[in-house]
């Protein structure tokens, strides 16, 4: 459990945090107890659903969408490989993928420890997240339902 410090300055990071998303008339849903909300947005071919959570044991606001399609075992390994190639990618967030069950997301976290994150650092996390999951979004889906080949995966971004 967090010590009362941390707990007020998680607090104080949750509302900054709805602050902007107010300031951006952004919709989304609150869950004030467990300092988290629920958001989304459309991209250019799927859905993004995002959820929001404040951590005030860990210091973190982490940024986190499962994607809306589960890989089937005959092409969890492709898209293991893909989602590798993908992180090495990136230079913030990661795709996080369970080979066992076929189900990913995508994660960026960002600390509030000794500081009090603003609107910009928000910002950069929902419409950075909301970029990076259009781009690849799309591309794993195709890659897991077999529309396109490992190969052709792989040659569709620069590294």
């Amino acid at each position: 459990m967090a010590d009362i410090n941390k707990l007020e300055l998680a607090k104080a990071t949750y509302s900054n945090l709805c602050q902007t998303l107010d300031a951006q008339d952004w919709k989304y849903k609150k869950n004030e107890e467990k300092l988290m909300i629920e958001c989304g947005a459309q991209g250019d071919d799927l859905p993004i659903e995002l959820t929001i959570k404040v951590d005030p044991d860990r210091m973190l606001v982490m940024t986190f969408s499962h994607l809306p399609f589960v890989v089937q075992e005959d092409k969890r390994l492709e898209v293991a490989i893909a989602v590798c190639a993908v992180n090495n990618a990136l230079a913030d967030g990661c795709f996080d993928y369970n080979v066992t069950n076929g189900h990913m997301f995508f994660r960026l976290t960002n600390s509030f420890m000794e500081s009090m994150l603003g609107a910009e650092a928000f910002k950069y996390m929902i419409f950075g997240s909301c970029q990076i999951i259009d781009e690849y979004n799309d591309k794993l889906l195709m890659l897991a339902k077999g529309m396109i080949s490992i190969e052709q995966f792989l040659s569709s971004f620069t590294h």
